[in-house]
């Protein structure tokens, strides 16, 4: 089968075309034929080498941890899906595979993907919508009313977690920059804080019942001040071991910290697909980039600029929209 594939380390021009085997299904799992995928922040940490000392490829590598696609053959014992059902799934690190023709996932990983979703849109849910969706259903569960504070609301996870947490009924602050005010004010945010302008982590101290951690770099400590005594502090941008820590502070505070990893769970999709199937949230896709445009799209991701996300789709599916 056709693959983008990268055979060391590096930058985005990396990425050549090639002919890997194609995989077979076996008990548990599922063969899809992939329609689309995207380029996360990850994908370029994992491309670059970053993540190899806990993460070491198997080179030649094909990446893109989010994929989109039609369900093409089940192996053994596979029972939730049919031929030609339209699924999509976050791969997880250690696996990849959204820039090749083909990828064998255990049916756990996938969910049903929304009707009113294009392939480039279905492909660029997973990994951040799931992201944002275990975020405040399972670590911090919203309630009508609670209040919440996203740091980094423009980016992929931050455009589904201002959504969500107004499907529960949440009140909504975050941060971003002036330029991208008008969408996530689009998106439901209730106030906006440009942080161009200011520290945007001075105003409404104490206030908050749960703060999302969306931006790489940002002190932990600081965010902790916003909170309310019993409120908690969710980041997606810890390290393995910062889970430790959080569990040790955890234990002598009232408020709570917690790291995690979203899960590659079929479960959160179709969570997060009901309330995309009834129009409470929708994907927010910056650009479309095909296979042969795919080092461009790393670059793009690559500047931290992104508002939503870019799109990755096999050739022939369009692009550079």
């Amino acid at each position: 089968m056709k693959a983008m594939l990268i055979h060391r380390y590096g930058g985005p021009e990396l990425f050549e075309s090639g002919e890997i085997a194609t995989p077979r299904p076996g008990r548990g799992e599922v063969l899809v034929r992939v329609r689309g995928s995207s380029v996360n922040p990850v994908d370029c940490g994992i491309r670059a080498g970053m993540l190899k000392s806990f993460n070491r490829l198997r080179l030649p590598a094909v990446l893109g941890v989010d994929v989109a696609g039609e369900v093409a053959e089940l192996g053994e014992g596979a029972t939730r899906f049919s031929p030609g059902d339209r699924v999509f799934a976050f791969t997880g690190i250690k696996l990849g595979g959204g820039y090749g023709e083909l990828l064998v996932l255990p049916e756990t990983y996938l969910g049903r993907v929304p009707a009113s979703l294009n392939w480039a849109e279905a492909g660029t849910v997973p990994g951040v919508g799931a992201t944002a969706y275990e975020a405040f259903t399972v670590h911090a569960p919203l309630k009508p009313g609670m209040r919440v504070f996203i740091n980094g609301a423009a980016g992929g996870v931050g455009t589904y977690a201002i959504q969500i947490a107004k499907a529960l009924g949440a009140e909504v602050t975050c941060t971003c920059s002036g330029s991208k005010a008008a969408l996530v004010r689009k998106l439901g945010a209730d106030h906006v804080v440009d942080y161009t302008k200011g520290d945007p982590f001075t105003s409404d101290q104490g206030t908050y019942d749960v703060v999302l951690d969306a931006v790489r770099g940002t002190s932990l400590a600081r965010l902790r001040k916003l909170l309310r005594s019993d409120g908690v502090l969710v980041t997606i941008n810890g390290y393995p071991w910062d889970v430790g820590l959080a569990w040790i502070r955890n234990l002598i505070s009232p408020q709570r910290t917690v790291v995690f990893f979203v899960k590659t769970s079929g479960e959160l999709l179709d969570g997060l697909a009901k309330m995309i199937d009834v129009g409470k949230v929708r994907p927010v896709v910056e650009h479309t980039y095909t296979w042969n445009e795919l080092a461009e799209a790393h670059r793009r991701v690559e500047t931290g600029r992104v508002a939503g996300k870019v799109a990755v789709v096999p050739p022939g599916m369009g692009g550079s929209t």
